[in-house]
């Protein structure tokens, strides 16, 4: 299996406050998953953009708001999912990289 993901996020900060600390941003993502090394192109990637929302608090820790936008069809997706229509997410916690 090959995987190549590219993420670009720009965040502005609305409250520094330490008790919750509150970000909105808007970010743009490209990326796939190829079964075999020979299949592999660089250039043939899946886009989606989006703007969100970042809360940081101490007693929950962090909590975020996305609304993403998927520019090119999947050939395999969940079904009943409509591909002509954004997607909201609701994150907990932060991701470990």
């Amino acid at each position: 299996m090959v995987y190549n993901k590219f993420v670009m996020e720009m965040r502005y900060p609305v409250s520094l406050n330490p008790a919750a600390t509150v970000y909105v941003l808007s970010f743009a993502e490209a990326g796939n998953a190829f079964e075999r090394y020979s299949e592999y192109n660089p250039y043939k990637l899946y886009r989606s953009a989006g703007v969100g929302a970042r809360i940081f608090m101490s007693a929950f820790g962090l909590l975020g708001f996305d609304y993403g936008w998927g520019f090119d069809k999947v050939p395999i997706y969940t079904p009943g999912q409509k591909q002509d229509k954004g997607i909201f997410h609701f994150i907990i916690g932060q991701q470990i990289r």
